[in-house]
């Protein structure tokens, strides 16, 4: 087997999961590693067997799924970094986690710009310290402005049982004062917390409005409406996991050290979006740029869901907004392409034509009004500030 293999144990669902190992196999590029993942959905999986088979040098554990699946002494004497375990894991070995009462914060904010009377936080279907440690975030944000924050507890049967989950939330909101701010600890039960509104016949957001955690679109966008959504920074968690587990590797460090990775931003959508107050059909056309914004989509063709003339449509959206939908089209294709110069896989005449623009002229002069520089020259500077994180 190859010297320099590392096992990469897989738990979480897909979207997350891409993402952190497209994190890992950036670093495992530099390091000279060969990646092996095993997926440790399905149930606990025989590890010293695969080590004995692969001969590691070390190992990753993504341990969001079924955190409690794995335990410390099942990696005697192999170098190992654990990716949001629980705390009885990472109090004993090295770990990666996401800053959750960072990701609380945004949340909060976001939910508080619903103007809410009251607030709610739906916890994980059982005790762990990133729940626990979002939950007492929300506690200490609701306490600083004076607004009652109830919190719903689901048990471990409830994961199996969404409807049931779902009257009980509902139960919970129906006495609250509204509007009711929500705040769910993953993006399915964000989803539940929906169902829930829908069952109270509540309009969302006027009356329930909802922030969940890890923008999974499969999830998200397929929500009514859609759900807003913390969104972790998972690539820079399997990265900077792979910059641990190296250093523990050449460093021979086999104890505790842990990492702590603060999320990128808040994703909104129709679940929180406060202009859906005034004008529905300016959510609807921020949700088409959203997903067409690169496959050529001009701002006539967003004007045309307004039924109403293209100046009266670009009034509209502008009161909801403060920009145009041309700007709005210009700022979600720049936004794609700083995710493809920051990869630094392809070119920039295929990202100007993947991203929408007609030439690079086009493409490079946007890009350099939003920033004040030229694409080439952000992402050199990207890639330098990525290239700290190896040291």
């Amino acid at each position: 087997m190859d010297a320099n293999t590392v096992i990469v144990f897989r738990t979480g669902v897909l979207g997350t999961w891409r993402e952190k190992y497209g994190g890992i196999a950036a670093y495992a590029k530099s390091a000279g590693w060969v990646l092996q993942p095993v997926d440790a959905r399905a149930g606990k999986p025989d590890i010293r067997a695969i080590f004995d088979f692969w001969k590691p040098v070390g190992a990753i554990v993504e341990a969001s799924g079924t955190p409690d699946m794995f335990r410390g002494k099942d990696f005697t004497g192999v170098p190992v970094v654990f990716m949001n375990p629980e705390q009885t894991i990472h109090g004993s070995f090295s770990a990666v986690i996401s800053d959750s009462a960072e990701i609380a914060k945004l949340a909060a904010a976001e939910l508080m710009e619903t103007n809410p009377a009251s607030l709610v936080c739906v916890e994980w279907y059982r005790p762990l310290y990133w729940s626990d440690t979002k939950r007492d975030a929300m506690r200490r944000i609701a306490a600083m402005h004076g607004i009652p924050l109830t919190v719903v507890t689901p048990g471990r049967n409830d994961a199996g049982d969404p409807s049931g989950l779902a009257r009980r939330i509902a139960d919970a909101i129906s006495g609250l004062p509204r509007p009711c701010g929500v705040f769910a600890m993953t993006d399915t039960i964000g989803a539940v917390v929906l169902a829930a509104a829908r069952l109270l016949g509540a309009a969302v957001p006027e009356d329930v409005s909802v922030v969940a955690v890890d923008d999974d679109p499969e999830v998200c966008e397929n929500c009514s409406p859609t759900l807003s959504s913390v969104r972790p920074d998972f690539k820079r968690l399997g990265f900077t996991a792979g910059r641990l587990l190296r250093r523990a590797i050449e460093h021979q460090e086999l104890g505790a050290r842990t990492l702590v990775v603060p999320p990128v931003c808040v994703v909104r959508r129709a679940s929180s979006r406060v202009l859906l107050r005034t004008d529905g059909k300016v959510s609807l056309a921020l949700d088409l740029i959203r997903n067409k914004a690169c496959d050529g989509l001009r701002p006539c063709d967003v004007a045309a869901l307004f039924g109403t003339t293209r100046r009266m449509a670009e009034m509209r959206f502008k009161a909801a907004t403060g920009h145009s939908i041309g700007d709005e089209i210009i700022a979600r294709r720049l936004d794609t392409a700083c995710d493809y110069l920051a990869d630094g896989k392809t070119g920039v005449s295929a990202i100007a034509n993947f991203c929408g623009w007609n030439s690079d002229m086009a493409f490079r002069k946007a890009f350099k009004s939003r920033f004040g520089e030229s694409p080439l020259k952000w992402a050199r500077r990207e890639r330098g500030n990525e290239a700290q994180l190896r040291r």
